[in-house]
């Protein structure tokens, strides 16, 4: 590959090896790659290199004078921030260097090459730790924004206590569709998205309105029925969340054409729109509100199996009778009742 083929540019690399002329092999063919290369000659002055400049990758000579790369592994991991930086060890081809290989990977070295060593192997092993920690740092990333979305959702339901663990189980249910419907993971992880802020434009409501035990006045359901345009409005210059806009704004479409906001029709009321309508009024329909008591569970599946071709995609009926019948509902249903016993149990 050409430097050209490969954006490396502006990614660090910190080489040490203490022979001179490996070293600079090292630091060639790596600077060809499009890395920047920095280098030492042992652990010390690496360790100093690292704290002027935090690499991408630390590429390292397991034995070297005054501080070896073992002693280099440790202290880097003590560093801000060392804990995420993959760490390569070099290591020469002889049983003598075996106690140091297992040494290393009991710290938890990332890879090892063997000298000698051929430019093919540098560029592909640098390039796959480079990727794979690029990989786990999205992961974590996503696992972030899931944890900070769903605080942020969940401040309704502190607002509305009859939604209690609301967002958690229509994600639950969601995720027991997609899976029986076979969507792949980008699909399922937009559903997930889905599924943590379809009700956020709720934030937009006075609580009275929310909370309130009798029929809402007609001025009253206008802003209810606006919860959805609302929520749309609040998220629709994140980019990485547009696939969900179409979800909070349509979820609560009908079949027939009667829903809002929009007044869409069957199969122009998007997917997962149509997936979340099921959930959500199922998971409406088995808990406690304002204004009425919940339905047992069966009573509630007969309603939605009823509205199918009317309310609901009798498709997405179908495919939620199915979860029924597997026993996922019901799961979900018990650990929720847990989760609401332990949210009023008392230390005493």
């Amino acid at each position: 590959m050409t430097k050209q083929d490969n954006n490396h540019s502006g990614l660090t690399l910190l080489v040490v090896e203490d022979d001179l002329a490996l070293l600079k092999a090292l630091h060639d063919i790596l600077e060809a790659e499009g890395y920047q290369v920095r280098t030492a000659t042992h652990g010390e002055e690496a360790l100093e290199s690292y704290r002027e400049k935090k690499p991408d990758l630390i590429l390292s000579d397991i034995s070297m004078p005054i501080m070896d790369g073992l002693q280099l592994f440790e202290a880097v991991r003590r560093q801000p921030g060392g804990i995420a930086i993959p760490f390569i060890f070099l290591t020469a081809h002889s049983s003598g260097r075996r106690e140091d290989k297992f040494h290393g990977r009991s710290l938890g070295a990332d890879d090892y090459i063997t000298k000698p060593i051929s430019s093919h192997e540098l560029r592909n092993v640098v390039h796959a730790r480079l990727r794979r920690a690029d990989e786990l740092m999205v992961e974590q990333i996503k696992i972030a924004f899931k944890k900070s979305l769903s605080t942020f959702a969940n401040a309704i339901e502190l607002r509305d206590p009859y939604t209690y663990n609301h967002v958690k189980r229509i994600n639950e249910y969601a995720q027991a569709m997609a899976n029986e419907l076979g969507w792949d993971e980008t699909r399922r992880e937009a559903l997930e998205f889905g599924a943590i802020l379809h009700d956020i434009g709720k934030l937009e409501v006075f609580i009275d309105i929310l909370s309130k035990k009798e029929e809402l006045t007609p001025e009253e359901w206008e802003v209810m029925r606006r919860h959805p345009e609302f929520g749309a409005h609040m998220i629709e210059k994140i980019d990485y969340l547009a696939p969900v806009v179409p979800m909070i704004l349509h979820h609560h479409e009908r079949w027939d054409g009667s829903g809002y906001p929009g007044g869409l029709v069957g199969e122009e009321i998007p997917e997962e729109a149509r997936l979340l309508a099921v959930i959500d009024s199922f998971d409406a329909m088995t808990t406690d509100r304002p204004y009425r008591s919940a339905m047992p569970p069966e009573v509630a599946l007969e309603e939605i199996k009823q509205r199918a071709g009317v309310q609901f995609d009798p498709h997405m009926v179908a495919i939620f009778n199915r979860i029924w019948e597997s026993g996922a509902v019901s799961s979900i249903i018990k650990e929720q009742k847990k989760n609401t016993e332990n949210k009023y149990l008392i230390i005493r």
